[in-house]
Formats: structure tokens, C-alpha cells, sequence
């Protein structure tokens, strides 16, 4: 049966394959985004009101240099970094790992702290605990990126 989805900003629609072929890869080889991965991100993303948000917005990439040992190693570091931007006052947060052609995981995030918050706070709270938690892998304030959320 066809179906149809209308989003926000955007929509999808298709017919349901009767039969799924599809061959799983095994977990641990990862090369990039599945296809399943950016459709879901997509989807969420054209669903979003954005005139609901309330607080300040920013759009923040946090990068390394060096890869952590394992998926663990990083989901350590990623999880300490968001409960201290929960500490700080975060309101909302979407993140996305993206992996670099070299092998190296860097995050991309919209987050979201109280109103009126300056960007000058959002940036060094964000940067400077990133760099905290990270700098065992060579994460430096150059690859860092932060900038107010406007549209």
C-alpha cells in the first residue's frame, strides 16, 4: 500500500517492499552513514517546529584529532560532555557522530541553553569542556566550531 508522510519541511512517500532482501553488514564495519541512519535524521529533522524552540540556539561541531580506542571510549566522552552541558543549563540538544574519511568520529549538534544566553558564553562552556574531556585525543580549540542558530 502506497503511504505518505507530510512533514513540517519536506515529506516522503513510497510503497512498502514486499519482501526485504537486504544483507546485513556485521557491526563493527562501519564506512559512513547508512542509508536507514541519514533517512531517520532527515525525517526527525523535517518534523521539527521550529517557532516552538524555546532559548538560545547554537549549531556546534566538535572534532579530534586522534581516534579514540574503541565505540566505548567515545560514547564515554560524548556522554560526559552532554551531562555537562546539562549542568550549564542546557535546555534541548540533537546530536549526530559523523566519521571523517581518516577514521576519526567528530559530533554535530544543535543545542539549545536558556534564553538570552550570549554566544560568547555558549562558546567557551561548550568548547572548553570538550576540550577537557577530549584532549587525550588531540582535540584542540582550532577544530571547534560554534555559532548562534538564526533560521
Amino acid at each position: 500500500m502506497p503511504v505518505l508522510t507530510v512533514y513540517r519541511h519536506g515529506g516522503k512517500g513510497g510503497v512498502a517492499p514486499m519482501k526485504n532482501s537486504h544483507v546485513r553488514a556485521l557491526r563493527g564495519d562501519v564506512s559512513g552513514w547508512s542509508t536507514g541512519a541519514a533517512r531517520r535524521n532527515t525525517q526527525f529533522l523535517m518534523s521539527i517546529k521550529e517557532a516552538e524552540l524555546s532559548g538560545s540556539g547554537f549549531a556546534v561541531t566538535l572534532t579530534l584529532r586522534d581516534c579514540p580506542p574503541s565505540g566505548d571510549a567515545w560514547h564515554r566522552i560524548r556522554k560526559a560532555w552532554t551531562m555537562r552541558m546539562q549542568r550549564l543549563g542546557m535546555v534541548r540538544l540533537h546530536w549526530v557522530t559523523e566519521w571523517q574519511r581518516r577514521g576519526v568520529p567528530h559530533l554535530h549538534c544543535a543545542i539549545w541553553f536558556a534564553e538570552g544566553c550570549p554566544l560568547e558564553v555558549a562558546r567557551f562552556w561548550t568548547v572548553q569542556s570538550w576540550l577537557d574531556l577530549a584532549g587525550q585525543y588531540g582535540a584542540g580549540p582550532r577544530g571547534q566550531f560554534v555559532h548562534p542558530i538564526t533560521g
